[in-house]
């Protein structure tokens, strides 16, 4: 079915008529006809296309492409000595780095799909939920607060219906949208229609699908699909580090290529050493072992019910210093239980709970534990009450309207925050039907209110009136209401929670509570629990405070209460400019921005689709022991990741340093190109099952953020360290042993290699290396490549990389070097962690 432009223009009858629908619905045969000729026209990428793809990205960096060219180059002057093994070594290691990272995508991808927003459709006279992505032109859609909106529809019905149009039009305030016509020619002067991608902030709607998929608004705007996320703190630091070695390198090796053409060297061979030298030097595996090493802590995660949408995210969550967190369902057992009505007078009121329970039978906005609740009543009979309209809740209003009918009366029934109900009352109801007016009865409504809230339960109050013959309503018409009385609910803190919040001040991590409740519930959790700060701040306190006043005031409080939706991303971005991490868990369509504004946003499975549309993590479990399973597996990421990261660059600067003296040193080049090349891609074997790695209880108990200083003092230090105990094999190979020139390259590649392997199980730890072991696949990979290593140079294969025999003296030279680097490195290790 073709894209249908600008259809709000048109009449809703003659729509459904070119869309082949009603205002019943489609068919499930139907359905599945369109959706199978919907994923038709799609324009998914092959299978074979992105595995071609992503081999091809393991050959994009411009070193390694002019490298291929210079082979090929030298092929070509049939310089055929060391080309062809040159590029078998390239290709090889690609393949390795395409067949980890396509395993780890793949992995990614199953575990994303565990959650997805779904969309309540009508078929076949039936409602139930389908995936988004299933929705097809036709399909009438029923909308509620928090949904995703799957497709650009017409809307048939709306009540008090607003949208967050900002990810199509820009526009940060919702807007609102009514059943009709419109002759706008912009989108965000559209009135009658919604569009993919954008979501219900409040109310309920009806709606016809018409343009889905690519068709829709925002498919046609790639820019707003393809945008790449952007970068996080940690991905841009490793990108400058790589820049910065990356430039290191070309600068070191312009300088050894320029000179060993002074040298009248050959040009050939002087080229090849040169860009062999660059791409051996750079670390070109970073991206791949980032990839896998996160690839494998979102695995991790899964295990432990935390689906991982973002994998950067994994390495924030190690970071965090300060988790924000609603207390229903996280704090507390999120099973709201009704406890008593009561009247003004403090009685139990038979028709104040049936207001209640009509109130929360008819509403059909957002599901939320309080209406959930008060339907488990099984006591109450409504047999003939029938609902006649409804004003939905929002976060601003706090309140939610029915309108019911029985025997020729109307009756409206609002029910809400104490405060926002006595704000549109202008009477009450005591005893028997008597109505007095609300001002002598005020204090004591407040009174009772404190009374319950500073017993920690959660209160609500209902007012009515009759609206008899007029029985259609909006907000406006929360007005002149009689407040009736209370609801009053229990939600009990959670068994264990207090070992939970140790737990994460043990791992350097501030709970911050922000809720909505009024002051003096979210006071009694706090003594409940403990907190360290026992000043609650308000969100009426919170409007009268500059940027700068809230950065200072969060560090003194723990508790935010009575917050509203808006003021959520501003304390969460009050945090961030004090230099904290922030985690922020939410689930409600009053998280959506600060989810986002968060450096790790956490929802839930059961959260509206906008929730978990922000987040970055979900969680199938509502559980802070979940949250801190993470955070600890984010931190053993997050070190896994940085092992990488010290090996690659105290190597890599160390064997510059190095190659650079050696090459004007010698009537030689100390290593051959092919020979670099082969010692890179055997050092990369271990360095990929670093994301297997076990990683020391120590390593957790902290916040770890990324620190380029650290990074670049571990360089030095362990970089000229290195380049020390190069030169003394060079002395002993040239001075003492006299070795020749194959011997010398041969005993050099041993070294080089044999220190790099054992580098690695060096620094993975703080300990004593022998006191901690390693994963089963670090250990068994640093065997093998140790063992190959050694044995190398005795293979028929050897004369491929111009490799010979060592004399039996000069292998237990080379042995004893590198036994007497790793005790050397253990010194300077212990040195480098008392400095950071």
């Amino acid at each position: 079915m073709e894209a249908i432009p600008q259809f709000w223009l048109l009449d809703t009858d003659d729509l459904l008529e070119r869309i082949h629908s009603s205002e019943e619905g489609l068919s499930e045969t139907e359905a599945q006809k369109r959706l199978k000729a919907q994923k038709s026209r799609q324009k998914l990428v092959k299978p074979w296309l992105a595995d071609f793809k992503l081999l091809a990205s393991q050959f994009k960096s411009p070193l390694i492409l002019l490298l291929v060219f210079a082979v090929i180059l030298s092929i070509f002057l049939k310089e055929y000595s060391d080309s062809i093994i040159i590029l078998t070594v390239l290709v090889t290691t690609g393949i390795l780095g395409f067949f980890q990272e396509r395993n780890a995508g793949k992995a990614v991808q199953k575990l994303i799909a565990l959650v997805h927003s779904m969309a309540m459709v009508s078929r076949d006279h039936k409602e139930y939920e389908i995936p988004v992505d299933e929705v097809v032109p036709g399909d009438i859609v029923l909308l509620n607060a928090g949904d995703i909106i799957p497709a650009d529809a017409l809307i048939l019905k709306a009540n008090d219906l607003h949208v967050n149009e900002s990810t199509l039009t820009g526009e940060s305030f919702p807007a609102e949208k009514f059943a009709g016509s419109s002759d706008a020619k912009v989108l965000s002067k559209v009135t009658n229609s919604v569009f993919k991608g954008t979501s219900v902030i409040n109310g309920t709607a009806t709606i016809v699908c018409v343009n889905t998929a690519a068709e829709a608004e925002l498919g046609k705007i790639a820019s707003s699909l393809d945008k790449a996320s952007p970068l996080t703190a940690f991905e841009k630091g490793v990108i400058q580090f790589g820049n910065l070695l990356m430039r290191l390198t070309i600068l070191f090796t312009g300088i050894i290529l320029i000179l060993n053409i002074v040298f009248h060297r050959s040009f050939i061979e002087s080229i090849l050493f040169a860009l062999a030298l660059t791409v051996g030097l750079t670390p070109e595996l970073l991206p791949a072992i980032m990839t896998i090493t996160l690839a494998a802590g979102a695995k991790r995660m899964a295990s432990r019910k935390v689906i991982v949408k973002k994998l950067s995210a994994i390495q924030n969550l190690g970071a965090i210093d300060i988790l924000c967190s609603d207390k229903t369902g996280t704090i507390t057992e999120g099973i709201v239980k009704l406890n008593c009505s009561c009247d003004i007078d403090g009685k139990e009121n038979e028709k104040l709970l049936r207001y209640a329970f009509l109130n929360a039978t008819f509403e059909t906005g957002f599901a939320n534990p309080i209406d959930a609740s008060i339907r488990q009543l099984t006591n109450i009979d409504i047999n003939g009450f029938d609902k006649c309209d409804e004003v939905p809740y929002d976060f601003i209003r706090k309140r939610l309207s029915i309108v019911v009918a029985s025997a020729n009366k109307h009756t409206m029934i609002t029910k809400g925050a104490v405060n926002n109900i006595l704000q549109v009352c202008t009477s009450v109801a005591s005893g028997s039907d008597m109505v007095l007016p609300i001002e002598n009865e005020r204090q004591k409504i407040l009174q009772q209110y404190d009374h319950f809230s500073n017993e920690g339960f959660r209160v609500i109050a209902v007012s009515y009136k009759d609206v008899t013959g007029d029985p259609v309503i909006n907000k406006d018409d929360e007005r002149e209401m009689i407040f009736f009385g209370f609801l009053v609910f229990s939600d009990p803190i959670k068994s264990g929670i207090m070992g939970s919040i140790e737990n994460l001040r043990a791992k350097g991590i501030s709970l911050k509570i922000i809720t909505g409740d009024n002051g003096l519930v979210a006071g009694y959790l706090a003594k409940q629990i403990h907190l360290k700060h026992s000043e609650i701040l308000k969100g009426s306190d919170l409007n009268n405070m500059t940027t700068e006043a809230l950065q200072r005031k969060c560090s003194e409080v723990d508790v935010f209460a009575e917050i509203l939706p808006s003021q959520k991303e501003r304390i969460v971005k009050a945090f961030q400019s004090s230099g904290s991490c922030v985690g922020y868990l939410g689930d409600g369509i009053n998280d959506a921005n600060a989810l986002k504004a968060a450096d790790v946003g956490i929802s839930i499975q059961n959260a509206v689709d906008v929730a978990k549309e922000a987040a970055d993590l979900v969680l199938l479990d509502q559980d802070i022991n979940v949250i801190n399973e993470g955070i600890e597996e984010g931190r053993k990421t997050f070190a896994n990741t940085l092992k990488y990261i010290f090996v690659t660059t105290s190597a890599n600067f160390g064997n510059m340093f190095s190659m650079a003296i050696a090459s004007l040193l010698l009537p030689f080049l100390p290593l051959l190109p092919v020979q670099i090349l082969l010692n890179n891609f055997l050092s990369d074997l271990p360095a990929i099952t670093i994301a297997s790695d076990k990683v020391d209880d120590e390593l957790v108990h902290e916040p770890k953020k990324w620190s380029i200083s650290n990074i670049r003092r571990f360089m030095v230090v362990f970089g000229l360290q290195s380049s020390v105990f190069d030169f003394a094999t060079f002395g002993l190979l040239y001075y003492y042993f006299h070795a020749n020139v194959k011997e010398f390259r041969t005993a050099w590649f041993l070294e080089s290699l044999l220190t790099e392997i054992l580098i690695l199980l060096v620094i993975r730890t703080r300990r004593p290396f022998f006191k901690s072991k390693p994963s089963t696949y670090l250990l068994w990979a640093s065997l093998f490549t140790f063992i190959v290593a050694v044995i190398l140079p005795y293979l028929p294969i050897a004369h491929l990389f111009e490799l010979s025999p060592l004399p039996i003296m000069v292998l237990i030279a080379i042995i004893l070097v590198v036994v007497l680097y790793v005790v050397v490195a253990e010194f300077s290790k212990k040195y480098l962690i008392r400095k950071f």
